[in-house]
């Protein structure tokens, strides 16, 4: 015990020292310490709101393009339109139907077809449009209406078509070969031929055409220099795109 007091005695300035400075770091650091405890709670707190929004956004978003998804389809299968029935049905005359309807729909809604009703020429599963016109024909019938719903005419139409694209590839090749390949003959060729071939105008045109009826025809190309207002330079132009044959 008598240690004990003298060493208290010895350093008791030292230790009161020593304890005064934990007291006072502790008041220091007590409020940075809180203040980073609540940050930190905060942020976690903020991470999990941020979350939860955007989950729940997320859900929103599908939930709304599966709504308008439905009632885009909805509307769809409402949708009425009004096409025409003509022919071998038993209730011919305008029929208000769903647009998503076929011919097969329409006809049963008209009261079916008649005994005679020639439903080989009819494509039954043709989609209905508004204003359409659906002609039912008899058996034996020379069907002269027009309806997109008569298979014959829809086979004939294609035809039609694939014939007019022919031609006018034919024609274009036909075209393309008379402006790249054939020449133009210095005594058959009228005004407006004359004037596709390089440096010819209307002047020179009728020139040509001029000097053709005075002098005959041309015996060579060569002769095309004769002709007033022709020199060399525009000879050499054309002479590929003329001929006299």
């Amino acid at each position: 015990m008598e240690k004990i007091n003298e060493i208290w005695e010895e350093h008791k300035d030292k230790i009161f020292l020593i304890v005064i400075s934990i007291v006072i770091l502790s008041v220091l650091l007590l409020p940075r310490i809180k203040a980073t405890s609540s940050i930190n709670g905060g942020d976690m707190q903020v991470q999990g709101q941020s979350q939860s929004n955007y989950e729940l956004g997320e859900n929103s978003s599908s939930s709304q393009l599966v709504s308008t998804m439905s009632v885009n389809e909805e509307t769809n299968s409402q949708q009425k339109i009004r096409v025409d029935v003509k022919g071998a049905v038993v209730h011919p005359g305008v029929v208000t139907i769903k647009a998503d309807q076929r011919v097969d729909a329409v006809i049963e809604k008209s009261g079916g077809v008649t005994k005679n009703a020639d439903l080989d020429q009819v494509n039954l599963a043709h989609k209905l449009t508004d204003q359409m016109l659906i002609y039912i024909p008899a058996i034996g019938e020379q069907v002269q209406v027009n309806s997109p719903v008569l298979i014959r005419q829809s086979q004939e139409n294609e035809v039609d078509e694939s014939e007019r694209s022919a031609a006018e590839t034919t024609d274009a090749n036909e075209d393309l070969a008379g402006k790249s390949g054939s020449k133009v003959n210095l005594n058959s060729a009228t005004k407006e031929q004359l004037t596709e071939l390089n440096g010819i105008g209307d002047k020179k045109a009728d020139q040509i055409i001029a000097y053709r009826q005075q002098n005959g025809n041309f015996k060579t190309i060569d002769d095309l220099k004769n002709v007033s207002g022709i020199g060399d330079k525009i000879f050499e132009s054309l002479a590929d795109q003329i001929t006299v044959n």
